[in-house]
C-alpha cells in the first residue's frame, strides 16, 4: 500500500472522529503466533536450511501450513515437516479469511524479524518477501506425467489489500547449468473473496532434474505491514486433471484463544478468588471439510504442564450434510473449571479440539491452545491484524478493566505495530483513572516519567513493559492509558478476532469530552499486577539512586549530588501536563548543576535515568 494513497487507508478502511486535525482511526496489521515462540531459534539460520546433508525431497510434495514447515533448531519440530529453504514469509492462523485448514503463509512489507524492510522511508516499495521451496527431484518425470503445482491464495485477508502494482509471482528454478528462475504466474493487487485455486503444469524438459524448486514472492510496500498475501494448501504431484480434482480433508479451521468469558489471560490468583464465574459456558470451534459428508466425531482434552487433566473424547457429532463447506461447532465446558488445587502464583493450561475421520492429512486435524495466567489482564489473544491510532498533541487514550481482588499496580504492557511511519522518537506519559458512570473519571495517580513507543526485531507481536512512577493498589473497575505528546501516528496492536473494545475503549482529544471508540477488535494493552508474586513479576526490579537536590524549591539553578560516576545517566524534567521541558546528561559525574532560570513558577518532576530504567524520581518546586 502507498502513502500517497493515505486517504484510502482513512477513509475507505478507518472509522474517523475528527477535531480540528486530530482523528481516531484503524490500519491493517498482521499477528504470526508460529513465528513468535520459535524466532529466537531461528534467526541464526541463513537463507539456505542445512538439512544434514539430505536428498532432495521427492513428489507428492504437500503444506497447509496447519505445522511449522520453515526452517528451524527447535528440537521439537521434526526435519521432515520441513518444506522451505527460507524464512520471509510467516506462518499464521489467524489472519486469513476462510483458509482451507488452519494456517497459511503471509507474504507482506516486513522482513522475518518482524520489522519492516524500511522504516526510514514510508513510500518505498520494491521485492519484499519470499517463500521458496526446498530442492526436489524431478528427474526422471516428463510432460506426459502430468505434473502441477497446485495452490490457493488469497489477497488481503483480515489485512491490507495490495494494490495492482503489488503483485504475487510465482517462479521456477531450473538446476541447468548454473541455474536460473523463471517467472511463471503473477497476479496483480486484489481484495480476494476466500481463496483462488491456481493450477500451473510443469512441462518444460529444463524443470525435469533433481534440485528444481519454486518459489513465490511479492511486491509491496516496504515500510510496515501492507500489502497482504496468503498462500495455503499448496501440492505438487503427478496425474493431476485440473477438471477432475477433489480432496479428502476434514480440517480445524481457526484456533481457540480462551474458555474464559471475557479474558483471553488473567492473573491466577485472581481466578482463583471465584474460578466458575470467569468461566465461559461453551466455545466455539471451527472446521473445514474439503470433501463429500463425514462421520465427524470432536473431542477436546485439557493438560497442566506436561500432566493430563481431562479427556472429553466424542462429545460432538456432525454425520449429516456436512460435505463441502466450512463448519461452525459449539463444545460445551459442562461447568470445567481450571484446577484450583494449582499452587503457584502462575499456571498455563494446554486446550486442544480434535476430530477423528480418516483423511489424506491428519496433521490438520487438531488445534492447541494456550490459557495463560500470569500477572497481568488481556482482552486480546496476542494477534495484531490491525492497529488503532488516535492523531493529536494531548489527545488520551483509557482502556477499561476490572480487578477481581485487590492488588497492586505495577504498569502496561503495550504492542505498538510498525505500519508506515516510526513514531518512537515521540513521547507519551502513563495515566490511570478511576470509573465514574462508565466513564474514565479522576486520575487515580499522576504519572510524569514519559515513555516511547518501542519496535523490536526479535520476532512478532512482541510487547513493552512501562512501569507507573508509583504503584496503585486498585480493586473494581479502572482505566489505563496514556497522553500523546504529539500530532503523530501511534500504532498500538488491535486484535480483530475478539471484539472487547466495544464499551471499554474511550479516547479524549485535545480540550474535548471522552467518547466510545466505535472500532471493534481488543487493544493489546495489558495491565500489569504484582498477583501474588513475592520475587521479581516479569520485568527487572532497579535499585533508585538516593540523591540530594537542592535547592527545592529553585530560583535560578539546582544542584543534583549523588550520581553514578560508573556510567553516564540521563536527566530530564517533566511540566505537569507530561511534557519534557529539559534534558541533559551526566557524563559519569558525580554532581550536575541544571540552571532553571527560564522555567514557570510550579510543580515539576526530575527524573534521572539509567538507560531506559527510572533511577531517580522528585518533585521539584520553582518559584
Amino acid at each position: 500500500m502507498k502513502y500517497c494513497l493515505s486517504l484510502i487507508l482513512f477513509v475507505l478502511f478507518t472509522i474517523t472522529s475528527l477535531v480540528g486535525q486530530t482523528q481516531v482511526s484503524e490500519t491493517f496489521l498482521f499477528f504470526d503466533p508460529y513465528k513468535n515462540m520459535q524466532y529466537k531459534l531461528e534467526r541464526d539460520l541463513g537463507e539456505r536450511a542445512d538439512r544434514g546433508g539430505e536428498a532432495s525431497l521427492t513428489i507428492p510434495f504437500f503444506d497447509d501450513f496447519s505445522r511449522y514447515s520453515l526452517p528451524t533448531n527447535d528440537p521439537t519440530i521434526p526435519v521432515s515437516w520441513q518444506r522451505w529453504s527460507d524464512q520471509k514469509a510467516r506462518i499464521n492462523n489467524t489472519f486469513a479469511v476462510s483458509p482451507l485448514s488452519i494456517g497459511v503463509a503471509t507474504l507482506d512489507g516486513m522482513d522475518e524479524t518482524g520489522y519492516p524492510y524500511n522504516f526510514v522511508d514510508e513510500f518505498d516499495e520494491g521485492f519484499a518477501d519470499t517463500l521458496t521451496s526446498l530442492p526436489i527431484d524431478l528427474s526422471g518425470y516428463s510432460d506426459v506425467d502430468n505434473l502441477y503445482l497446485v495452490f490457493h491464495y488469497q489477497g488481503q485477508g483480515e489485512g491490507n489489500a495490495p494494490e495492482e502494482e503489488d503483485s504475487l509471482y510465482l517462479d521456477f528454478y531450473s538446476p541447468f547449468g548454473a541455474g536460473q528462475w523463471f517467472q511463471q504466474w503473477s497476479k496483480a493487487g486484489e481484495n480476494t473473496d476466500g481463496f483462488t485455486r491456481v493450477f500451473i503444469p510443469i512441462t518444460a524438459p529444463e524443470f525435469f532434474l533433481d534440485e528444481f524448486r519454486f518459489r513465490f514472492r511479492n511486491h509491496s510496500t516496504l515500510s510496515g505491514n501492507w500489502d497482504h498475501w496468503h498462500i495455503d494448501y499448496v501440492i505438487l504431484d503427478q496425474n493431476i486433471d485440473p477438471e477432475n480434482f477433489v480432496y479428502d480433508d476434514v480440517a480445524q479451521q481457526y484456533p481457540i484463544n480462551t474458555l474464559l468469558n471475557v479474558y483471553t489471560s488473567m492473573p491466577w490468583n485472581h481466578y482463583q478468588s471465584d474460578p466458575q464465574a470467569f468461566m465461559a459456558d461453551n466455545f466455539t470451534f471451527y472446521q473445514n471439510n474439503l470433501g463429500p459428508t463425514e462421520n465427524i466425531a470432536s473431542g477436546w482434552k485439557l493438560r497442566y504442564e506436561d500432566q493430563a487433566v481431562q479427556n472429553f473424547p466424542g462429545q460432538d457429532l456432525n454425520v449429516n450434510d456436512n460435505g463441502l463447506q466450512e463448519i461452525v461447532r459449539t463444545g460445551n465446558l459442562n461447568n470445567l473449571i481450571f484446577e484450583p488445587t494449582v499452587n503457584d502464583s502462575c499456571a498455563t493450561f494446554n486446550f486442544c479440539v480434535y476430530h477423528n475421520p480418516t483423511d489424506a492429512y491428519p496433521q490438520n486435524d487438531t488445534t492447541c491452545f494456550e490459557q495463560k495466567f500470569l500477572n497481568y489482564y488481556a482482552y486480546d489473544d496476542g494477534s495484531a491484524e490491525r492497529a488503532f491510532t488516535v492523531e493529536g498533541a494531548g489527545a488520551q487514550i483509557a482502556y477499561r478493566f476490572q480487578s477481581a481482588i485487590q492488588d497492586t499496580l505495577l504498569g502496561i504492557y503495550v504492542h505498538w505495530t510498525p505500519a508506515g511511519y516510526n513514531p518512537s522518537a515521540n513521547s507519551f506519559v502513563l495515566r490511570i483513572w478511576n470509573d465514574e458512570g462508565g466513564l474514565p473519571g479522576s486520575e487515580i495517580i499522576e504519572n510524569f516519567t514519559s515513555h516511547n513507543p518501542q519496535y523490536y526485531q526479535d520476532g512478532y507481536d512482541l510487547f513493552t513493559f512501562y512501569p507507573f512512577d508509583d504503584t496503585v493498589v486498585v480493586s473494581g473497575t479502572f482505566y489505563v492509558g496514556w497522553v500523546q505528546s504529539s500530532f503523530v501516528r501511534y500504532n498500538v496492536g488491535n486484535d480483530k478476532n475478539i471484539d472487547n473494545n466495544t464499551g471499554k475503549l474511550f479516547y479524549k482529544l485535545f480540550n474535548g469530552n471522552w467518547q466510545q471508540s466505535q472500532i471493534t477488535g481488543s487493544l493489546m494493552i495489558r495491565p500489569v499486577f504484582r498477583a501474588a508474586k513475592t520475587g521479581p513479576v516479569g520485568v527487572e526490579e532497579i535499585a533508585m539512586l538516593d540523591l540530594n537536590i537542592y535547592p527545592n524549591p529553585a530560583t535560578d539553578n539546582v544542584r543534583i549530588d549523588g550520581l553514578s560516576t560508573e556510567r553516564p545517566l540521563d536527566i530530564s524534567i517533566f511540566d505537569l501536563a507530561g511534557r519534557e521541558v529539559y534534558r541533559d546528561r551526566s557524563n559519569g559525574q558525580s554532581t550536575v548543576e541544571l540552571s532553571v532560570n527560564d522555567f514557570s513558577r510550579g510543580t515539576y518532576l526530575l527524573v534521572v535515568k539509567d538507560g531506559d530504567n527510572v533511577v531517580s524520581r522528585e518533585k521539584l518546586m520553582i518559584h
